[in-house]
């Protein structure tokens, strides 16, 4: 299953789930927003930029996404860092003004693989949820440890 797929049966998912979509990238379509690291002295336009694959709102409650095709232990570490050391807080703030967000979640979306979400639940204290879609489009909560999804 391709990691743009992934990405649309999650929008979809969410958008039935009375998500606002704020953003969304599918890989290599420039489609989406950079965030930029704070306190950035660029000397190159985007070095250090991250585009997340979605961002949505709902109930004072923003979801942040990396999405991937199987699993892949650096958007792990990437989603823990941006966490732990707010380290692109300022982009995020902007992009979510308006929104009355209080709370931002870290997560990840894969495909239904027994194999990669195996592997992906032994990295489940880097983020605060993950989620897998199939082909037929259904999506499964594997991990929500703030109860974000609890009417989904």
């Amino acid at each position: 299953m391709k990691e743009e797929r992934i990405t649309i049966n999650i929008l979809n998912w969410l958008e039935e789930n009375s998500w606002q979509i704020i953003c969304y990238d599918f890989p290599q379509s420039g489609t989406g927003i950079l965030l930029h690291p704070n306190g950035d002295n660029r000397t190159e336009k985007n070095k250090g930029g991250i585009i997340p694959d979605i961002i949505a709102v709902k109930d004072k409650i923003a979801l942040f996404f990396e999405n991937k095709d199987r699993f892949y232990l650096p958007d792990f570490d990437k989603l823990n860092e941006i966490k732990m050391q707010s380290n692109y807080s300022d982009s995020l703030n902007q992009l979510l003004n308006g929104f009355n967000v209080n709370d931002i979640y870290y997560g990840i979306g894969l495909p239904d693989s027994k194999k990669d979400i195996d592997k992906s639940k032994q990295q489940l204290e880097k983020i605060d949820f993950l989620i897998s879609t199939n082909k037929k489009k259904e999506v499964t909560i594997h991990y929500d440890v703030n109860g974000i999804f609890a009417n989904a």
